[in-house]
């Protein structure tokens, strides 16, 4: 299975325009795949989701895992 980006139609933002959705869609895409959406790289896991060592961004989101 492999990480999908979200469907646009099925997100809305409110006072948001399709570049605020775009943008969220691959924020969203890049966090799933352990990446920081800083374009730092790759995320540390910790106990409550994950960290970018370079930028401190963090979420509380893990990272899926590929499963092929």
């Amino acid at each position: 299975m492999s990480i999908e980006r979200l469907d646009p139609s099925r997100i809305g933002i409110v006072g948001g325009d399709e570049d605020g959705i775009r943008s969220f869609i691959e924020s969203d895409f890049k966090i799933r795949q352990g990446l920081c959406p800083n374009g730092c790289g790759l995320m540390m896991e910790n106990s409550y989701g994950q960290e970018c060592p370079k930028c401190n961004f963090s979420c509380n989101t893990k990272a899926q895992k590929d499963v092929q």
